[in-house]
């Protein structure tokens, strides 16, 4: 059985596989960065969802973060309890946000607080300032009371439409609230808000370290999604890798001469071919020899020595001491050095292999 890989091979795997480890991890960050880059550069302006009917003459804007805390300048806002005839306390915030959007509603607004852009937002048109940012209704989860805040830059004109629509909740004058229990919390009063009602897309406010450190961690995410892609494409491979198990026996003798130098290497498998010493030996490799290592073995006295593609190639009827299988990583494929192993099993001789 195969033992966990040392430190050497998980270093040699590491050091073959760096182009697709390295890119993977690279390529991750690129698009990180690309997505930062299009956040922040490629468009500052919110885009809204929700649509206004074009009866009240209010286009839907898209406005700037500068803008749009122009808008939240002295916003005002009153809180208030509502239940329904069942006695739960209603909190659908978005329904009531909807109705108070509805063109009647806003009718009743424009005639009394005519609707307008402030000096500073110079980006908006006149009488566009976007409803959905004009008012905003949100709940107390905890609580369960509402808080409706308006803002349009202009605390007067806040106020005016705040109180506007306290009245028209305390009268019962708007539909919504016939069939409803209301209890109001607070009248209408200046609030500083640090966000404003509705959120935006905008990305500027999270730091540059923030970006760094988010970056450094999807590159070693990287790193390791490369090391998975690495292992798993070693097994699909049809040239024999670093995953790929050599030992079919017990008794099979594996030298790994992969991780010596080129200088070394040439040395390391003719020392290896020749010891033990011994009458015959049958060399298997799929790809001829060096000539220089063929060479140099033919050299010794009574060349003991039989070099094959296949075993097939060699003479039956010839006993071997030792066969040696040479095997080149990241060259020999894996369905040669089965078709050996599987005519070997007719041989009752010693087998080793080496690895360069």
């Amino acid at each position: 059985m195969k033992n966990l890989p040392t430190m050497k091979e998980t270093k040699a795997f590491m050091q073959d596989n760096k182009k697709t480890i390295v890119g993977t991890a690279l390529a991750i960050v690129i698009l990180y960065a690309l997505a930062i880059a299009y956040t922040l550069f490629s468009d500052d302006k919110v885009e809204e969802i929700k649509e206004i009917n074009p009866a009240t003459g209010l286009e839907l804007q898209l406005i700037t973060d500068a803008e749009y805390k122009a808008l939240l300048e002295d916003a005002v806002r009153f809180d208030f309890y509502v239940e329904n005839t069942e006695g739960y306390a209603f909190t659908n915030f978005n329904l009531l946000e909807a109705v108070l959007l509805s063109p009647e509603v806003y009718e009743l607004i424009h005639s009394v607080e005519p609707i307008v852009a402030t000096e500073e937002i110079e980006a908006m048109e006149e009488g566009n300032i976007p409803a959905n940012y004009m008012i905003d209704v949100d709940t107390d989860y905890d609580t369960s009371e509402l808080h409706i805040t308006v803002g349009t830059g202009d605390e007067a004109k806040n106020t005016a439409i705040a109180t506007l629509l306290y009245q028209a909740i305390q009268d019962e004058t708007l539909p919504f609230f016939a069939n409803k229990s209301v209890y109001l919390l607070s009248e209408p009063h200046v609030v500083q808000l640090e966000k404003g009602p509705e959120p935006t897309d905008e990305t500027g406010s999270a730091s540059l370290p923030l970006y760094l450190i988010m970056g450094a961690g999807l590159f070693i995410g990287g790193l390791l999604l490369g090391m998975l892609l690495a292992f798993f494409r070693l097994f699909f491979k049809k040239e024999i890798t670093d995953v790929f198990n050599y030992r079919m026996s017990d008794d099979d003798t594996v030298l790994d001469l992969s991780h010596t130098t080129a200088a070394e290497q040439e040395t390391a498998l003719a020392h290896g071919i020749q010891h033990p010493a011994a009458a015959r030996k049958l060399i298997l490799s799929e790809e001829p020899l060096a000539p220089a290592v063929q060479k140099r073995l033919e050299q010794m006295t009574g060349a003991p020595y039989v070099f094959a593609q296949s075993v097939l190639a060699a003479d039956p009827l010839l006993h071997f001491d030792e066969v040696i299988l040479v095997s080149r990583k990241n060259g020999t494929t894996k369905d040669w050095y089965k078709k050996q192993r599987t005519l070997l099993e007719n041989y009752a001789t010693p087998i080793k292999i080496i690895l360069i």
